[in-house]
């Protein structure tokens, strides 16, 4: 892809902060996002097969997280949510936001979408008051280990199985400073 291709997928991709009236796109993004990429988030497609209606539209209403889904030539093709760093968590970055479940259509990886819903979050978390923004990625997934770091994200040492029913599949945090 050249500079100027790369350009244009950028200009052709659209960040929208999802409110809770949206919860029908989420739900559908959020669904291809656990099927497509199963061993990269902390839930199941199962389990969040069965959410009613009005688990969809709170998880859009929080004051203490802001999702985002990329539009890229119309169509939704990723989505990120940034929330409050849980201060009970065992790993918890005091006052840092957590990027969570990111993820990008396969068919718009590599056109800039991902950078952008990074910043759409970072950018929100900063405004937010939040110096830091964490994440977690799996150890089997290079390829966004790579991006992350990229992104300005590096290693902090803490690792955690991703789930407590796959004790042989595990996560690496990453820290981004925001200011």
């Amino acid at each position: 892809m050249t500079a100027d291709d790369a350009a244009d997928a950028r200009e052709r991709t659209v960040i929208r902060r999802l409110e809770p009236a949206d919860w029908e796109l989420s739900r559908r993004v959020r669904l291809a996002a656990l099927a497509e990429a199963p061993f990269a988030f902390m839930s199941t497609l199962e389990r969040e097969l069965g959410f009613e209606d009005r688990v969809w539209r709170e998880r859009l209403g929080s004051a203490t997280a802001a999702s985002f889904l990329a539009w890229h030539d119309g169509e939704p093709a990723g989505m990120a949510t940034g929330k409050v760093e849980d201060p009970d968590d065992e790993f918890a970055v005091p006052l840092a936001w957590q990027l969570v479940g990111m993820w990008v259509d396969p068919r718009a990886r590599g056109l800039g979408v991902a950078d952008a819903l990074v910043e759409a979050v970072a950018g929100y978390a900063s405004a937010a008051g939040a110096p830091k923004l964490v994440l977690w990625v799996t150890e089997v997934n290079d390829r966004a280990r790579a991006f992350y770091q990229r992104m300005g994200f590096s290693l902090t040492g803490a690792r955690q199985p991703v789930r407590p029913t796959e004790p042989d599949h595990w996560e690496e945090q990453m820290i981004r400073q925001l200011r």
